[in-house]
């Protein structure tokens, strides 16, 4: 109730219409954020590979990035190794 019903005692029909709609409203809106908040089971399903898939590259990306590394500073000792032994 607002306010001003409270103060003039306005508690006749047309404030309980106003109370209904306004809690039908709150009830559509809290329908709505509910269905989209909760995806269907596919969904969930595809959404969790998509997030393993991407885990997994991560951790690939890392590795490889780890490999190349170890591989250049190989390749400057072999380099360095050849240079001071006179091949």
């Amino acid at each position: 109730m607002r306010l001003k019903d409270k103060v003039f005692g306005n508690v006749g029909r047309h404030s309980q219409q106003q109370e209904v709609e306004e809690n039908n409203k709150r009830a559509r809106y809290t329908e709505k954020d509910t269905q989209e908040e909760s995806p269907s089971r596919t969904q969930q399903r595809k959404n969790e590979k998509n997030e393993i898939a991407a885990e997994k590259k991560r951790k690939l990306i890392k590795k490889l990035n780890w490999i190349i590394a170890g591989l250049f500073v190989a390749i400057i000792c072999v380099y360095c190794f050849m240079i001071f032994v006179n091949f």
